[in-house]
C-alpha cells in the first residue's frame, strides 16, 4: 500500500529484544497541534516512561527495551526522533518467561463501535507465573496487563492522546484520507494465551 498521509499522526514505536529476537510494539498517536521536533520528543520519552513504570510490571527480564521512535506521520518523509537513555530497561515481572510467541492481546477501545474503531497490541512477553491454567492467564495477571494498558493511555493523554487511525472503509481507502478515533480505554476480552510467531527467535525481525 501506499503511504497515506495522517496530518498530525505521530507513529511510536517501542523497539526491545526479547530472548534474542527483535520485538516491538507500535502505536499512534494523535496531536492536537502540528507535529514538531519537541512534540516527536515528548511522546517518545513518555512512552519509555510508561515502560519503564508500568509495562514492565506484566514483563519478564529477558525483554530489554533499546529504544522509543517517534515519526511524524503527516507527509511520507516526516521528522523522527529517537529516544534511547540506557540499555538496561529491562522487565520486573518475576519467573521465567513463556516462549517468546506466546502472547497476550489488549484491546483498544474508543467510544466509536465498529472495527474501524478499534485497536490493539500483543504483550511482548507472558511470565510463567502469570499463568491461571495451559493456555489462560490469571485473573491476577490479566488485571495487572490491563492496567498497564490503561496507563499508556493516561501517560499520553496531555500530550498526544493514544488513537486508533483508520486508512479503509469497506475494503477500500477512504476518499478524504484517514480518520482518527482516539482511544479511551484498555480490555481484555478473554484470559486466553494469545500467538505471534514471528517473535519466535529466528523468524522475522
Amino acid at each position: 500500500m501506499a503511504f497515506v498521509p495522517a496530518p498530525n499522526i505521530i507513529m511510536v514505536e517501542a523497539r526491545a529484544v526479547s530472548d534474542g529476537q527483535k520485538v516491538e510494539n507500535r502505536f499512534m498517536c494523535h496531536s492536537p497541534t502540528t507535529v514538531d521536533a519537541d512534540k516527536l520528543q515528548d511522546v517518545a520519552v513518555a512512552v519509555w516512561d510508561w515502560w519503564e513504570l508500568s509495562y514492565a510490571g506484566v514483563l519478564c527480564s529477558s525483554v530489554l527495551l533499546n529504544e522509543v521512535v517517534a515519526t511524524d506521520m503527516s507527509e511520507q518523509n516526516g521528522e523522527q526522533f529517537t529516544y534511547a537513555p540506557d540499555t538496561t530497561t529491562v522487565g520486573t515481572f518475576g519467573g521465567a518467561p513463556l516462549p517468546n510467541e506466546v502472547s497476550l492481546c489488549i484491546s483498544l477501545r474508543t467510544a466509536f463501535r465498529g472495527r474501524s474503531a478499534r485497536g490493539r497490541y500483543y504483550q511482548l512477553c507472558v511470565g510463567e507465573e502469570g499463568r491461571g491454567g495451559t493456555n489462560i492467564v490469571s485473573t491476577t495477571y490479566a488485571a495487572a496487563s490491563v492496567a498497564a494498558g490503561q496507563a499508556l493511555i493516561t501517560a499520553l493523554l496531555g500530550i498526544a492522546p493514544l488513537t486508533i487511525v483508520s486508512y479503509v472503509s469497506n475494503k477500500i481507502p477512504r476518499p478524504g484520507g484517514p480518520v482518527y478515533f482516539d482511544v479511551d480505554q484498555a480490555v481484555l476480552v478473554d484470559n486466553v494465551l494469545d500467538s505471534m510467531r514471528s517473535r519466535k527467535p529466528g523468524v522475522g525481525t
